[in-house]
């Protein structure tokens, strides 16, 4: 009864509930590999994957250059969000508020990759189809989802604007943080760095903490199931590889590395 004062009756749609579920339950998993090691293989850990190896290899893995697979991460969701500006007749204001987040989000993230991220390694193909995919389909069901819901009277509490509020905190605070990570590499340099400044003192994925209240925003904004259930195993997924990224940091750095620098929340985790 309490969730019905917030959120959108669930829609009339097997598939979207379908999904919803999978999704949930897709990420709640990634973020359990992740904790117990088995990474997915970009960024640090597609190259850590392949340091100090001399063991002859079974078959040859297909990679992609980094900066490629990035964008393979990110193009499908934005193309699927510009695409609803006109696939979806009757657009109500908190559907365009919706399908506008999303883009934005990806378009920034398309951005970033192009001119912001240095980039040196590869990562595994099969990894960023997956995860193309994933953030794909992600994100066309939570804007079917939404567009169903349209003919629903709306929760009794409308949080939308706080939603606004708190995506564009989240999106700031997001991007600063990468273009810290970003300025750590001179032109040339491989090496990886401890991270200082912002709130790198306190926590080594500030970035992810601040994805988290984005995606909080937009399930604000949403107040639909489908998104919660998306937000909800995004939180479980990044706080995975927060772990996994804590412990590679310590692993590779030693005492060098803060020991009161958490993975993800300050002060906490």
């Amino acid at each position: 009864m309490t969730l019905s004062l917030f959120s959108f009756p669930s829609p009339p749609s097997l598939f979207a509930n379908a999904m919803s579920i999978f999704n949930l339950l897709a990420l709640i998993t990634s973020g359990y590999m992740e904790l117990i090691g088995k990474n997915k293989q970009y960024a640090k850990f597609c190259d850590n994957d392949d340091t100090g190896s001399n063991k002859p290899k079974a078959k040859e893995k297909l990679k992609l250059p980094s900066r490629i697979g990035m964008l393979v991460f990110y193009t499908p969701s934005f193309l699927v969000g510009l695409a609803s500006f006109t696939f979806f007749p009757h657009q109500d204001c908190r559907f365009l508020m919706v399908i506008s987040v999303l883009t934005i989000h990806f378009f920034k993230r398309i951005l970033e990759v192009l001119f912001v991220h240095k980039f040196t390694g590869s990562m595994m193909l099969k990894d960023a189809i997956t995860i193309g995919l994933s953030y794909g389909v992600s994100t066309a069901t939570m804007i079917y989802a939404q567009y169903l819901s349209q003919e629903c009277p709306e929760p009794a509490f409308d949080l939308k604007y706080i939603g606004v509020v708190m995506f564009f905190i989240g999106i700031t605070g997001n991007f600063y943080h990468h273009y810290i990570l970003s300025s750590l590499r001179k032109k040339g340099d491989r090496e990886y760095k401890i991270p200082k400044g912002g709130l790198f003192n306190v926590v080594i994925c500030p970035h992810y903490m601040f994805e988290i209240v984005e995606f909080v925003g937009v399930c604000c904004i949403c107040q639909t199931g489908c998104t919660f259930c998306f937000t909800l195993g995004t939180m479980f997924l990044l706080m995975g590889r927060s772990y996994a990224t804590r412990k590679w940091y310590v692993s590779k750095f030693g005492c060098k590395f803060g020991k009161d620098v958490k993975a993800l929340i300050p002060y906490l985790f």
